[in-house]
């Protein structure tokens, strides 16, 4: 993992998560959005021509949407009513934030 927020795809990171048990929420947020990224690995979906519109419910409240032919999709996740954005595509993710800094 990068200290920089920026965190790609490892399957093998995913199943660590796993098998920690007990999350921090920042590390719940990454298991979720991992896992989420999982997924359209082992369904063997093209991701640029995929679209996705899927919300997680609970204690963490995640949204990840994407419509097809789009290269990135964003996820919203609220915490204690902080909603925090981040971009994502099949070999990670990173907050939308750091990409924001960029044009300043």
């Amino acid at each position: 993992m990068k200290g920089d927020g920026q965190l790609k795809y490892s399957e093998i990171e995913v199943k660590k998560m796993l098998k920690a048990g007990d999350l921090s929420l920042e590390e719940q947020i990454k298991f979720n959005i991992l896992n989420f990224i999982r997924t359209i690995h082992l369904n063997d979906l093209d991701f640029i021509e995929s679209s996705f519109g899927s919300e997680f419910f609970g204690e963490l409240p995640m949204t990840f949407k994407k419509n097809s032919g789009q290269v990135m999709g964003l996820i919203t996740a609220t915490i204690d009513g902080e909603v925090r954005k981040y971009v994502f595509n099949d070999k990670g993710y990173e907050p939308l934030e750091d990409l924001l800094k960029l044009l300043k």
